[in-house]
């Protein structure tokens, strides 16, 4: 009779007939099943019912691309390729900008422990803030560290390219002397979207100041989220720096600064104030592109930069 009481009140995935789901909490059918019978079940009989059937106590995962580039799986191979051919001299990055902050007494997710309540402001208007919090992050497969600069102004190429640079002038080089290239995997739209001249001639600059090669793949529209950084660094950061007040720059520096994992992640954070501009122009003359060697099955997404 249980069982029957759950089978009418489940429902079905749409788009995947395997998927079904219940609306009514343990306590609620147990209830429901007092109602209609006069028997008594206790909430962790219902539990242990559910798990047989298959249940368990989930929630929504954002899995379902909202469209389809029409280059996902060659691209998919090129990466993958790459990590197995590369040297391993050679550094491989993981770089994407992790959404927005604001600073301020402005609400935030999540909790802390604190000896009083923390009052914030009952609503957050852009003009209560005090400034913009956009975190960048660079994440070194090999070696299982993250690199975040934390600026206050736009996410600009310009920005991702000092970022790389900060990295190779004071960890990069150290850690990888004998490196010939750089392999670098991103999205493919933001700062660093491969339809923009300027990430081109941004990612040139870089090549010619580290004196390095660079390759650089784009993950597939629609596939930002198989970029490493999103599930290696970024959901770390973001449980260090929930439930706390963003006051100042230096505080959100300190919090990224103490992700840290039980696998062995470290993450080192600077602040990275400077004012960059946005709305820059660049063209296609403005690009050296006999530097860039594109990638013949996938060229607008896969490419080496020539130091």
């Amino acid at each position: 009779m249980l069982t029957f009481l759950i089978n009418d009140n489940k429902a079905g995935s749409p788009t995947d007939p395997t998927v079904f789901w219940i609306h009514l909490k343990p306590k609620e059918i147990a209830a429901q099943f007092l109602e209609q019978t006069g028997h008594k079940v206790s909430n962790g009989f219902v539990k242990r019912l559910l798990k047989d059937l298959g249940f368990k106590y989930r929630k929504m995962s954002k899995n379902l691309a909202t469209g389809h580039s029409p280059y996902r799986e060659q691209q998919f191979q090129i990466i993958f390729d790459l990590v197995l051919v590369v040297s391993a001299n050679t550094p491989i990055l993981s770089i994407d900008c992790k959404k927005k902050e604001r600073l301020g007494n402005l609400y935030r997710e999540g909790k802390c422990y604190s000896t009083k309540p923390i009052n914030v402001f009952d609503h957050d208007y852009y003009y209560l803030s005090q400034g913009k919090v956009i975190p960048h992050g660079i994440y070194d497969m090999l070696r299982n560290e993250g690199y975040i600069s934390v600026g206050n102004s736009s996410e600009t190429a310009e920005f991702v390219k000092d970022n790389l640079l900060w990295w190779w002038d004071n960890f990069g080089i150290n850690h990888y002397p004998d490196a010939k290239c750089i392999l670098i995997f991103c999205d493919s739209g933001g700062a660093n979207c491969y339809l923009h001249h300027i990430f081109k001639k941004q990612m040139l600059e870089l090549a010619r100041l580290i004196g390095l090669d660079i390759i650089i793949c784009h993950y597939p529209p629609y596939a930002s989220k198989w970029n490493p950084i999103e599930h290696r660094l970024f959901c770390h950061v973001h449980q260090a720096m929930k439930g706390v007040v963003f006051s100042d720059y230096n505080l959100v520096k300190e919090l990224v600064s103490k992700t840290k994992t039980d696998t062995g992640l470290k993450v080192v954070a600077r602040l990275n104030l400077k004012e960059y501009p946005t709305g820059i122009k660049t063209t296609k003359e403005e690009v050296d592109y006999s530097r860039i060697h594109f990638n013949k099955k996938v060229p607008h997404l896969s490419y080496r930069i020539a130091a």
